[in-house]
């Protein structure tokens, strides 16, 4: 008996102690370089628009930050590390582009048709911070929200 007690604490003691824990990985990037969604809130996006908007659905990849908003067909997307190089690339993927001259560091619009769906695309840079503004509102309200949200930044 004398043998199995001290075998039993020995055993107990072995069982007692700290597991190994790997931490928890980390959680989502909420935003790119101190750029979010909440910087393009819905209620001041919706009026420079001129669109009832809800709440904006974030989606972040690598230093790219898109807003989607429900309620109506608007997005507003902020990337940062944006130089003249990066903005010169965007612009191949628009077609029948006008370049906004004096607008911020560098800018232009684009429309695009489908049937009777006029879609307006602004985009401009100011600094390392590029915004896009896709919607059905006209090219000169989105200039306006764009110019509310780099006065924010």
């Amino acid at each position: 008996m004398r043998t199995v007690l001290p075998l039993a604490l020995l055993v107990l003691c072995a069982c007692t102690g700290t597991p190994a824990v790997e931490p928890p990985p980390p959680p989502p990037p909420t935003d790119s370089a101190g750029v979010n969604c909440e910087d393009a809130p819905s209620d001041v996006v919706g009026e420079a628009l001129g669109m009832r908007l809800d709440q904006p659905r974030q989606t972040i990849t690598g230093n790219v930050v898109r807003c989607a908003y429900g309620g109506g067909t608007a997005e507003v997307r902020f990337e940062t590390g944006a130089d003249a190089g990066s903005f010169a690339e965007g612009r191949g993927e628009h077609g029948r582009l006008t370049d906004l001259p004096g607008f911020h560091d560098e800018a232009y619009r684009a429309t695009a048709v489908t049937g009777e769906v006029v879609r307006t695309v602004v985009v401009a840079r100011s600094g390392t911070v590029e915004i896009t503004v896709t919607s059905d509102a006209t090219a000169d309200r989105a200039q306006r929200l764009i110019d509310a949200l780099f006065a924010t930044l």
